[in-house]
């Protein structure tokens, strides 16, 4: 077994406070700057408040799209009061007319009305009217992850028991052994090629997995956050994989994660 610490698990969207004076990182735009970068809305999956996962679920270049994100904005309503909200959905960077906006967004196919927040300032949020949720969600639902994006973000890809950047894995592996902080992403694709998400960061003690199958257009939609203090390995009579335990306050085997070995 293979250690680090761990502690709680939640499930579904888990509420944390956002915080308000959060440092955050500018992610450049693909082969550009903001000041000539072509107008285009970059889209990542969100990792945590205050920075832009810099690599790209997808990257909006037409112009009625672009549009949908700017409409967004400039009808959303801000929100009064102290937000306490789960962490982000996704992150976008808005370059349009030379100007660029980071924002994190909030979309939920069961709520009418999503929200984003600046980057910048996640303390402050501003709700999303029913029609650009709408519009932004379809957008963002239909847009294609394949493994061939996958592997060039530098994911662990598992498509048709085929495996590509196994080697990720080795690596993080030995950063857990290590005690080194380090993060993965895991995508396992269905029989239909939706992607199915494993978010893995190790901050040197406690291994945070998120599970987020949202984007399977067949599944039931999930997302689930846990804290787990190891990795093994189990051998059943399906084969060998990977496992995470400990996790949560029940120090319980994790029943999202399972990794198998090639």
């Amino acid at each position: 077994m293979l250690g680090a610490a761990g502690c709680a698990t939640e499930q579904g969207h888990a509420d944390h406070p956002a915080p308000s004076n959060t440092v955050h990182e500018s992610v450049p735009l693909p082969k550009s700057t903001a000041a000539n970068a072509a107008d285009q809305v970059f889209v990542s999956r969100s990792l945590g408040f205050g920075s832009v996962n810099p690599a790209p679920y997808g990257i909006v270049t037409a112009q009625e799209q672009i549009d949908i994100f700017t409409k967004a904005v400039q009808t959303a309503q801000k929100i009064e009061g102290v937000l306490d909200v789960a962490q982000p959905d996704y992150d976008a960077v808005i370059q349009q007319d030379g100007n660029r906006r980071e924002i994190h967004l909030w979309l939920n196919k069961n709520s009418e009305h999503g929200m984003y927040a600046e980057v910048s300032d996640t303390g402050t949020g501003y709700r999303l009217s029913t029609e650009s949720t709408h519009d932004l969600m379809k957008l963002i639902l239909e847009m294609p992850y394949d493994s061939k994006q996958a592997a060039a973000n530098g994911d662990l890809v598992i498509a048709n028991d085929q495996f590509n950047n196994w080697e990720v894995w080795t690596r993080f592996m030995k950063n857990v052994n290590a005690g080194t902080k380090d993060d993965i992403q895991i995508v396992q694709y269905t029989i239909e090629g939706g992607p199915i998400f494993d978010n893995l960061s190790f901050d040197g003690k406690t291994i945070r997995h998120q599970f987020d199958n949202t984007h399977d257009a067949y599944g039931s939609p999930m997302k689930r956050l846990e804290f787990c203090k190891s990795v093994k390995e189990e051998t059943t009579e399906y084969g060998t994989f990977y496992t995470l335990a400990g996790c949560g306050d029940a120090d319980a085997p994790s029943e999202t994660f399972r990794l198998p070995i090639p």
